[in-house]
């Protein structure tokens, strides 16, 4: 099951804008709130959330009643277990002899570069999808260009 790519796209940063605030823990929604946020009708909506868990971005269980379910997105904790951050082994080693000084400003510093590091991942896969989009878009044109051309 297909869906439009800006559909997919969407339900994709919503759940993942979701799942930060839960720390990429477990979490229950209504599928009210799901379909006020993203706009989507309840078809729609069904469809995304079963295409969605058909791909391997997040993991549905049935919630409390019909109109919950409990979501997992899986996105998140396969990035950072394929590509952990790079930069925070350097940071911390750069930073060990200031560790009597400052005391928790290492702990802080290194929190602050694993969210700077998932910002990045998150504005390099922003940018990807943006770059599929116009592709997209010129591929459209080409072919209306086409169709002018030969009139």
């Amino acid at each position: 099951m297909r869906l439009k790519e800006k559909t997919h796209r969407k339900f994709v940063e919503f759940f993942e804008k979701i799942s930060s605030m839960y720390q990429g823990k477990e979490f229950e929604l209504a599928y009210s709130d799901i379909q006020r946020e993203t706009g989507a009708a309840s078809v729609t909506l069904k469809r995304a959330i079963q295409a969605l868990a058909e791909d391997g971005v997040i993991e549905v269980q049935s919630g409390r009643n019909s109109r919950y379910a409990r979501f997992r997105y899986l996105l998140a904790t396969q990035d950072i277990e394929e590509n952990p951050p790079s930069t925070a082994p350097i940071v911390s080693e750069d930073i060990s002899e200031e560790i009597p000084r400052h005391g928790g400003a290492l702990e802080s510093m290194t929190e602050e570069v694993g969210e700077l590091s998932l910002l990045v991942d998150h504005l390099k896969r922003r940018v990807r999808n943006q770059e599929m989009a116009i592709a997209l878009l010129q591929d459209r044109l080409a072919e209306v260009e086409d169709k002018i051309r030969k009139r």
